[in-house]
């Protein structure tokens, strides 16, 4: 089977290593290279990588215009297979395979549509995602089911580790989904249930709000942990200086240990502090301008105490959480 690929990330690169052994990889699709790191060197995503290493053409169209479009029926492909790909196809793109175009999504459909369904389900506190393979249509994530398998997502798991599980499960499903349609053709089914959609994360989105419970907060730092970092403000003489969390565990579960944002404890590896439920006692953090630390580095620069708070603002005064 002659196979175009639409993806931009390493989520998809399992996929591509599944399938490429056994069908035809004739391109594929990715972002354009972009300045980035020390000295803003231009920089080539993991697809183009993967692409060049195993010797398979590679395509980084700003757009997908009318050009391309008729670059890409030149090369008369039996399926178009988009994952992580970041853009709305066309719809003369979509439907240009001679067999069909499929779409990998992170969700259980018609659950979690949208930019950012892994980093929402974290933040909404599910216990279970999944992945589901759909035949595409002009409508987002909207088009008939081809595969879907549910996967637990656990209170240790953050956007990193639920993006490896849904990965690998990805490139299980569509290995399946793509022998199924070469042997037998399309069994697609409509997607049940009410739809719901999430939009992309903002940097004001990390923003901690300290009167919620700490199972709230602790899932907010879970999925926000890739970008843009759950944040709050360490209160000093000087005004408030801004901290990302990156890792949390809680430790009071119930009651009101003390006033949100108030520091209760300053251990060796972390330091705990009340939530409008329970406590969390933070493990890893950043502060601004500086690189991510383990709490245990963290405290040997700043003087912090008992009582002191986290908040909001940066001139928020005690107690203001």
């Amino acid at each position: 089977m002659k196979i175009l690929y639409f993806g931009c990330d390493d989520f998809g690169i399992p996929s591509l290593e599944k399938i490429s052994g056994k069908h035809e990889i004739v391109g594929i699709v990715t972002a354009p290279d972009k300045p980035g790191g020390r000295g803003m060197k231009i920089c080539s995503n993991i697809v183009k990588e993967w692409a060049l290493k195993n010797n398979v053409n590679v395509h980084q169209p700003a757009k997908l215009d009318s050009i391309f479009i008729h670059f890409l029926k030149s090369l008369r492909i039996d399926l178009i297979l988009l994952i992580s790909y970041g853009k709305k196809l066309p719809q003369e793109t979509i439907e240009m395979p001679t067999l069909a175009s499929i779409n990998v999504h992170p969700s259980l459909l018609p659950k979690y549509r949208g930019a950012a369904p892994m980093e929402w389900a974290l933040i909404n506190g599910e216990k279970e995602t999944g992945i589901t393979v759909i035949k595409m249509t002009g409508r987002i994530d909207e088009g008939n089911i081809l595969a879907s398998r549910k996967v637990d997502i656990s209170e240790k798991d953050d956007i990193f580790s639920i993006k490896e599980k849904l990965s690998l499960v990805s490139a299980e499903i569509i290995d399946r989904v793509i022998d199924d349609i070469d042997e037998k053709g399309l069994h697609e089914y409509p997607q049940k249930g009410v739809p719901c959609y999430t939009r992309k994360l903002t940097k004001d989105d990390g923003l901690i709000d300290w009167n919620l419970p700490s199972y709230r907060i602790n899932n907010l730092i879970r999925g926000m942990k890739e970008w843009p970092g759950a944040y709050t403000f360490l209160q000093t003489p000087r005004g408030g200086k801004c901290l990302k969390i990156f890792s949390a565990e809680r430790t009071c579960q119930n009651g009101s240990p003390g006033k949100p944002g108030e520091i209760l404890n300053i251990g060796r590896d972390s330091i705990e502090v009340a939530c409008g439920t329970g406590s969390l006692s933070i493990t890893e953090v950043q502060v601004e301008g500086k690189r991510r630390n383990r709490v245990s580095e963290f405290i040997k620069g700043y003087r912090i105490l008992p009582g002191a708070f986290f908040s909001k603002g940066r001139n928020c005064s005690d107690g203001q959480a």
